[in-house]
């Protein structure tokens, strides 16, 4: 009798192992998934290399023009490849300055949208940056001439003796146009977490 208590003990341990089991591989394949969605999002904040499709110039552009950049390598999270190689951004000149007298040409540029090789379009934003600035160019021009200024130096073995500085005079060089040749790299900064898996817009012709 009490063997039999014995064996009934067993086998209902080795049923609950079993079950315990199968809960467990029901978690780790439910987790397993859930990672695999996952790995289809770019998160915020990430900068993707871009160079731009054709030359950009503050010369030849205005406010609100279309722009292109061409991503150059797959970009891959796990395996799956979330951006692929030869993908455009599509963007738009968000904020445009022209040069005047001591500050160079200034733009934003603002990414809506990826256009992925087969010419799905998938909705992205971002912000261009370069040299850690989401505002390119804008940089103050050197002066245009100098003043020479007398300024004395005190002490025991100077006598009050004054040494000639040059000091800007004030008038500063007029300002430069900003320009992105196709050989610039730039980074697209992701303002929204990015979805490569199907979100797209609709399909047309490049450039158009």
């Amino acid at each position: 009798m009490a063997k039999k208590i014995v064996i009934k003990i067993f086998i209902l341990i080795i049923v609950c192992l079993i079950l315990g089991a199968g809960n467990f591989f029901i978690t780790v394949s439910a987790g397993s998934t859930s990672g695999f969605q996952n790995s289809s999002i770019i998160s915020k904040g990430v900068m993707l290399q871009a160079y731009p499709a054709k030359t950009i110039s503050t010369a030849a552009l205005n406010e609100g023009d279309t722009v292109y950049f061409i991503n150059p390598a797959d970009l891959w999270v796990n395996e799956v490849n979330v951006l692929p190689k030869n993908a455009y951004f599509r963007g738009y000149i968000e904020m445009l300055k022209m040069p005047i007298k001591g500050t160079n040409a200034a733009m934003i540029i603002k990414i809506t949208e990826v256009i992925l090789p087969d010419g799905t379009i998938n909705r992205i934003n971002g912000t261009v940056v370069q040299n850690g600035k989401t505002q390119l160019g804008g940089d103050l021009t050197p002066p245009a001439s100098y003043n020479k200024t007398v300024h004395p130096r005190e002490g025991m073995y100077w006598k009050r003796a004054g040494v000639l500085q040059y000091v800007p005079s004030g008038d500063y060089e007029m300002g430069i146009h900003l320009t992105l040749p196709t050989s610039d790299m730039v980074f697209i900064m992701l303002d929204e977490d990015y979805d490569s898996l199907p979100n797209s817009i609709e399909k047309i012709e490049l450039y158009q």
